[in-house]
């Protein structure tokens, strides 16, 4: 069926949003340590391979609700991913550091080291509304592509200053590449050349930081009902190949699937038909509620089933990495597009628990374990005397 433009928009608008939101919200985060006090996990179930996190996006523009995201990561998972454009103006040739990003970037790791946080740091290179368009640039360099070797240098200087300071359990560079392969191949062509540079740097300097590139998983299959319908585009994986430390998703199926139900057997287990790296979630998220003008017709328990399932996939593909958008639902996301994306938290606004917090927690108390979590998956596959990709999902609750 054909979707009104407001529902495209709100697809292609959500990361735009929430991604200023959170830039905006820890422009001047203050953290003593004073702040956290840990909350007791107790443990219990199979060991799993993921460590579970949340986003920072804060579900109320406030400090003390951006500050809350590192606790509620803390308390209920391991890592915490932030997300940000590059500061292209201040890695451009005669340019140094600004204070504010020197200080951000110390607030955030000390933030996270103080929790014992694992950081998913993202460098969101094209315009998250419009692909095939570099984020941010400065004024002196507006409408230039990455064929500019000074953006090009930028990139590559600012992904150096992430490691170096805040040494990532994950870096990524470049998010939902293969949206900007759909709207803009030259703009694409010229992140692979210039990715492929930094990924060989990083090894060098910060070794012990997984470094990826993230690709946008319905898009990546052709099943966004709204934009035009295409194969997938699996050849894609190998433009990075032998430069990926594990491959990253981003998925959010409630904007292609009414419910749950609908999402077939083999979504994500059919990746390791069409490469051998882990699959890290960099970011998952699906509806609690149904979407104005009949987007979904999601309800709690759809979210809880889906949550569910996405367990089970990431440990039959023994993810090392799983996001959560959003810990809690949006107060400000109230007026179109952005109310559609409102309502993906695991907790209403205010922190009531909807139907897959449970589900989460169940998750969140089985022992991180990859080492034990892969020979019982090992054992799993051997006992149903077939492999990883023809395994067959659990079935709904």
């Amino acid at each position: 069926m054909p979707y009104p433009l407001i529902l495209r928009r709100a697809a292609v608008l959500l990361p735009a949003v929430l991604a200023v939101l959170l830039f905006t919200a820890c422009r001047e985060e203050r953290i003593e340590p004073t702040n956290f006090v840990p909350q007791p996990r107790a443990t219990a179930g199979d060991a799993r391979s993921f460590l579970l996190g949340f986003s920072s996006i804060p579900g109320e523009l406030t400090e003390a609700s951006y500050l809350e995201t590192y606790d509620l990561a803390a308390n209920h998972g391991e890592a915490l991913l932030i997300q940000r454009p590059p500061a292209w103006a201040d890695f451009l040739p005669g340019a140094s550091v600004s204070l504010a990003l020197s200080e951000q970037t110390l607030a955030e790791r000390r933030a996270a080291e103080l929790r014992h946080l694992r950081l998913v740091y993202v460098l969101d290179v094209f315009e998250p509304a419009a692909r095939e368009r570099l984020q941010g640039l400065p004024a002196t360099h507006t409408g230039l592509t990455l064929a500019d070797g000074e953006l090009r240098q930028a990139l590559r200087a600012d992904a150096l200053f992430v490691a170096r300071n805040v040494q990532p359990a994950y870096l990524v560079i470049g998010n939902e590449v293969n949206v900007t392969f759909e709207h803009g191949p030259d703009a694409y062509q010229q992140f692979v050349e210039i990715y492929r540079e930094i990924y060989d740097v990083l090894q060098e300097v910060s070794p012990e930081t997984q470094v990826l590139t993230s690709f946008q998983y319905e898009e990546l299959l052709g099943v966004i009902p709204w934009l035009p319908p295409h194969v997938p585009r699996w050849e894609l994986l190998d433009d990075f190949e032998g430069r990926l430390d594990v491959l990253g998703i981003t998925t959010y199926p409630s904007f292609s699937f009414a419910v749950a139900r609908k999402i077939e057997q083999f979504y994500y287990r059919q990746i390791h038909e069409h490469t051998d790296l882990p699959v890290a979630f960099v970011s998952a998220g699906y509806a609690s509620s149904p979407g104005r003008e009949g987007i979904n017709s999601s309800t709690p328990a759809e979210q809880r089933r889906y949550l569910q399932r996405l367990f089970e996939s990431a440990g039959r593909l023994g993810s090392p990495l799983l996001i959560w958008l959003l810990a809690e639902d949006l107060s400000y996301a109230t007026g179109p597009p952005e109310d559609l994306v409102a309502n993906l938290g695991l907790m209403e606004v205010g922190g009531a628990p909807k139907e897959a917090w449970p589900a989460w927690l169940e998750a969140v108390a089985r022992p991180y374990d990859p080492p034990e979590a892969e020979q019982i998956r090992l054992n799993r596959i051997a006992a149903e005397g077939g492999t990883s990709s023809a395994t067959v999902e659990s079935g709904e609750n």
